[in-house]
């Protein structure tokens, strides 16, 4: 188990989404791998439908999809994720095969990139209304000072 300190649950959610992503990929492959004679009972267990593996992958993208990060290491995450997507693109060109609808795919990039960005939008106003106060700051303490003018 992983050290508390370092618990962030949304960032934990879209790993997880990513890590359904490629459990998606692996159930078709080992679906494909089996169609074709190989015996992975043996060394593996039983796996769900294609469908179902995609069902699970779309529940976890519905549990944070919405959610605005808190912290870097979400918005970090839901970057990850955005790329994962178009990465996964690539790879279904060549296994000519797609988990999700292309459409589907780029709404939820946009979703995450406008949630990355309205978090570093925080982050920038925030800055700006510190270097506002700090400028204030220093004006009010010139007319404090009769030294200065």
């Amino acid at each position: 188990m992983s050290d508390p300190k370092y618990h962030d649950r949304h960032a934990a959610d879209v790993y997880r989404a990513i890590a359904l992503r490629f459990y998606c990929r692996y159930v078709d492959m080992r679906n494909s791998a089996e169609h074709y004679g190989a015996d992975l009972t043996a060394t593996h267990s039983r796996l769900p439908t294609s469908r179902d593996a995609t069902e699970q992958y779309l529940a976890a993208i519905d549990e944070w999809l919405w959610e605005i990060p808190e912290s870097a290491t979400a918005a970090l995450a839901l970057t990850e994720f955005a790329g994962v997507v178009t990465a996964d693109r690539f790879l279904g060109e060549v296994l000519r095969d797609q988990i999700i609808a292309e459409e589907r795919d780029a709404f939820y990039q946009t979703v995450a990139i406008s949630a990355v960005a309205n978090w570093i939008n925080k982050l920038a106003l925030n800055e700006l209304t510190e270097r506002s106060r700090c400028k204030l700051r220093a004006v009010e303490n010139d007319d404090d000072d009769p030294e200065a003018a």
